[in-house]
């Protein structure tokens, strides 16, 4: 049995399908469900039930997860405390941070390439936060109001928010137009927990589950919504309806799983961030002065 079969049992596990499990994993589809089989006749026993295209834990495998999770925290624990003794400048570190990010991140990455020809950079940008301490990624750049336990952060500066319209519509109709509003999947953010509490009851035309999506609804359409000033002070087709809202604001940390703090390429890759980034705190701010 191979400790890579292991792990994909606890992904198909913890994501009940195999296209999710291969997503997390980084493979295809067929590989997945290739090694599900392969480790279900090593061990002659069936770990899941099949329907629907969903994969839930047999009895056999339910008694078998929790010895699982050890080994794949035992696995962890090997690995990240050998990388956190790394001194080279040379490997790869995975940077995670939310698409909204991206104008403001990715001039920078060239830079730290060139500066850095050993470090090889896979960036992902998702509004889905990955897990540090899965290592699902080494560094993390979040809108958060603090980090979690186990991860060292910095704080870079304030997020503010503000509401948004289109520059086209004029002063006495902005407060007429219908809402765009953020689901449910982004309710850790204190812009859709200050909405919440002022303006669930109004019209609300659409709602999406991303900034980038929010900013592109509010230039398309005859709407209004909210966007922190990074996003919505730099386009000419927007404008702001209010001063930044205090009770939306939130704050852009930079992260690393304790453990990998001190390894080499990655706290290479954390103070380059972290002297760039801090360029931006009057944006970040909503500072137009």
């Amino acid at each position: 049995m191979r400790w890579d079969d292991v792990q994909i049992f606890l992904e198909v596990a913890r994501q009940g399908t195999l296209s999710g499990a291969a997503r997390q994993l980084g493979l295809d589809h067929s590989t997945v469900y290739r090694r599900v089989r392969a480790l279900e006749e090593d061990l002659r026993v069936r770990l899941f039930e099949r329907e629907g295209g969903r994969y839930t834990l047999t009895d056999a495998a339910r008694a078998a997860l929790p010895a699982a999770e050890d080994a794949a925290a035992a696995m962890l624990a090997f690995r990240t405390g050998v990388e956190g003794h790394d001194a080279s400048l040379t490997g790869v570190v995975r940077l995670t941070a939310p698409e909204s990010l991206l104008p403001l991140l990715t001039p920078h990455l060239g830079p730290f390439r060139e500066a850095y020809p050993g470090i090889q950079l896979q960036v992902t940008f998702s509004e889905r936060f990955l897990d540090l301490g899965r290592r699902e990624a080494d560094v993390a750049l979040r809108p958060i109001p603090r980090p979690d336990p186990g991860v060292a952060g910095r704080r870079i500066g304030a997020i503010a928010w503000c509401v948004y319209a289109p520059t086209d519509v004029g002063e006495g109709d902005v407060h007429g137009l219908p809402w765009a509003a953020y689901s449910s999947e982004l309710a850790r953010l204190g812009a859709v927990a200050w909405w919440e509490a002022n303006h669930r009851d109004e019209p609300v035309q659409m709602t999406v589950n991303s900034v980038t999506a929010m900013e592109s609804v509010l230039c398309g359409a005859r709407c209004r919504g909210m966007l922190p000033c990074f996003v919505g002070d730099p386009d000419p087709r927007l404008r702001r309806v209010r001063p930044p809202v205090d009770e939306a604001a939130s704050a852009l940390w930079l992260l690393v799983h304790e453990d990998l703090r001190h390894t080499a390429r990655i706290r290479a890759l954390v103070d380059y961030l972290w002297t760039a980034l801090r360029e931006e705190v009057p944006l970040l701010e909503g500072d137009r002065a």
